[in-house]
This record gives structure tokens, C-alpha cells and sequence, in this order.
């Protein structure tokens, strides 16, 4: 599981957990387009996103794009089914889409010296 940080136009931020698929230097998930999230990445693409564990904490910032791949589609939904035992309905736009994450920069440290292992990652 995963947390996002989200935010509107206007600023209002919102956070919430979402599952999700990390390969190749990018993060997928899955979102209702209707929800407060879905909503504020379809005027801002700006998120923030980390794991839910904070002794091994990586925390990454981007952009995010709709993916509508079939084929991307089709190895996510194999993925989401391996790691969740889950198996997404991505046909149909109206309540289920797919965001794929570009990073810009990721920041990892463990605790509990945090200030000692700070590591910063560029994309």
C-alpha cells in the first residue's frame, strides 16, 4: 500500500492510500475520476507519494499522466492480481482509470537516524 498527496488548483490538499504497481522508474495506481483525488489530478498532476512504512521511508514527487496503453493495461492488471489478489475493471472511464507517476525526485532515509541517511534521487 501506498499513501498519495494530492492537492486542487486552488490548494486544498488531499491525502489517501491507493495500491500500486512500481517498475521501471514509474508508479502506476487506480482511482475513481470522481473521487477528491481523481478530481485534483485532473486539474493539477502535481502528487506526492510514499510508502506506508516510516522506518524505511521514500518519499517521491512528479507528475502524473492518465495511462491508456491496452497493453501497459493488461501487465497491470496481472500485476495487481499477483500482488493484491485483485482483479481491476479498467474499461470502463467513468468510475475506474489508471494514472501512471514520472518522478522527479525521490527522497529515502531509515530510521531512526534520518538527519545521518538522508539520500536524494533525481530522476
Amino acid at each position: 500500500m501506498y499513501w498519495i498527496s494530492t492537492a486542487s488548483v486552488d490548494g486544498k490538499l488531499h491525502a489517501a492510500p491507493v495500491w500500486g504497481i512500481w517498475r521501471s522508474n514509474r508508479f502506476w495506481f487506480e482511482m475513481d475520476p470522481n473521487s477528491p483525488k481523481g478530481r485534483n489530478l485532473g486539474e493539477n498532476p502535481r502528487i506526492a507519494f510514499h510508502v506506508h512504512d516510516g522506518m524505511d521511508t521514500v518519499i517521491v514527487e512528479g507528475i502524473v499522466e492518465r495511462e491508456k496503453n491496452p497493453r501497459k493495461l493488461g501487465l497491470l492488471k496481472t500485476e495487481y492480481v499477483r500482488k493484491y489478489e485483485y482483479k481491476p475493471d479498467w474499461w470502463d472511464e467513468q468510475h475506474q482509470i489508471v494514472f501512471r507517476v514520472k518522478p522527479r525526485i525521490a527522497h529515502a532515509w531509515k530510521a531512526p537516524r534520518m538527519h545521518r541517511g538522508l539520500v536524494n534521487f533525481i530522476f
